[in-house]
């Protein structure tokens, strides 16, 4: 075999992967930094119950109402479920009655403590609610405007609603409290989750979904059992839940800058990151397989391009060691080729996820993304070990 052609099928593996890479396995990202919203016109105006978990304050409860009471559309209510102490409970009910006509205000009982506290408070929200449509969000959501609730619920409301079952929103985290590298890394890591299970649902596969900005009909609740399938879990209120009741059919992926929730933790936002990420870890034995093989050959394809560029120019260099040092122009050409494809590969990258990144509301990153991606296994892999630790907090029988 002639070993000067050696460099040159290494390029031409470069290449070969990353045409996977870009056309098969980017889609998903694509899709999301693609997706134009629809208008859709309201002909439909079903009543819809927000269900809302707290564990805020009294003063920041209220805080929140405020916007959520000032939302444009003309039939909804809102059921708030506590965290709460007995001796405040009455003192909360009292004012929120006095300044919210559309509130009902009800409390987790003491002593649940076999139970995720998150899927009984909406169980118990679900119980209570009289609309067609529920909402289920959080209090520590921030709404981005007084369109967010008749953004959600558009799918409802058109011409082929009847069909609909299902909306889905999407929020994401507030990164205002982290700082250095880790805040971008992280922002990144839960950009390309998020934009994973968003493309899937805008390509009409539905397998996962945010508990924390998710309308559906009330009847499916019941007519599924509830959380019953993941009722011994700690999560699951939002993936399990849409795997078990969604379809390509009944669900409607909505995705616009008035319908996007940011979620704010405090000083509580790096510990939230690395709880969410345990737990979209952990109920990923309950999901479709095909997603996080695609995310795992992925992130094969870059290296192997990253590598097989790098092996093709260092072969190419190997006449600098010799006695007589000399790089021919074969070599200069085999260099410039296996750079300029890996330049060029991950400069298509970057703009794949610059856009899908727009969408999400995302920081739109530039020079750390090759470095990210190329990272992204390896810290996956740290960070399932370290994991694997306290996988039994997952179980309901340990509180929250």
């Amino acid at each position: 075999m002639d070993l000067s052609i050696l460099p040159w099928l290494l390029i031409a593996g470069a290449a070969i992967f990353s045409l996977i890479s870009l056309i098969w396995l980017l889609s998903p990202l694509e899709r999301v930094g693609k997706h134009t919203p629809q208008p859709t016109e309201a002909l439909l105006t079903p009543k819809v119950s927000v269900i809302v978990y707290s564990q805020a304050s009294e003063e920041e409860l209220m805080e929140y109402l405020d916007t959520l009471c000032a939302q444009d559309y003309p039939d909804y209510e809102v059921i708030v479920v506590c965290e709460s102490t007995a001796a405040s409970n009455e003192i909360l009910s009292e004012s929120c009655a006095r300044r919210y006509p559309n509130v009902y205000v009800t409390f987790i009982p003491p002593g649940s403590h076999n139970l995720s506290r998150r899927k009984l408070a909406l169980t118990l929200g679900m119980k209570a609610a009289k609309g067609e449509v529920v909402v289920t969000t959080v209090s520590n959501a921030r709404i981005p405007s007084d369109s967010w609730l008749s953004e959600l619920i558009a799918p409802f409301r058109g011409e082929d609603s009847e069909s609909i079952d299902i909306s889905m929103g999407y929020s994401h985290m507030d990164y205002r409290q982290m700082t250095g590298l880790g805040k971008w890394y992280r922002e990144f890591n839960s950009t390309l989750t998020d934009a994973q299970w968003i493309g899937y649902a805008l390509g009409k596969h539905p397998y996962r979904g945010d508990g924390y900005n998710l309308a559906f009909r009330r009847k499916i609740f019941f007519e599924h059992k509830g959380y019953s399938q993941s009722i011994y879990l700690h999560p699951g209120d939002d993936d399990i839940f849409i795997n078990e009741v969604a379809t390509d059919s009944n669900t409607a992926m909505v995705l616009s800058p008035e319908s996007i929730l940011s979620i704010e933790w405090g000083d509580a936002s790096i510990r939230m990151w690395r709880a969410r990420k345990e737990q979209y870890g952990f109920t990923a034995r309950w999901l479709p397989r095909a997603p996080f093989r695609k995310a795992g050959i992925t992130s094969f394809t870059q290296w192997a391009v990253f590598l097989l560029c790098i092996a093709a120019t260092g072969y190419s260099l190997l006449g600098l060691l010799s006695p007589e040092p000399t790089v021919t122009p074969l070599d200069i050409s085999c260099i410039a080729t296996a750079l300029s494809m890996l330049n060029i590969f991950w400069l298509q990258e970057i703009l794949i996820y610059r856009r899908a990144a727009a969408k999400l509301e995302a920081t739109k990153l530039w020079w750390a993304l090759p470095l990210f991606w190329l990272a992204k296994p390896v810290l996956n892999l740290i960070f399932l070990i370290r994991y694997r630790r306290h996988r039994r907090l997952n179980f309901t029988w340990l509180r929250n």
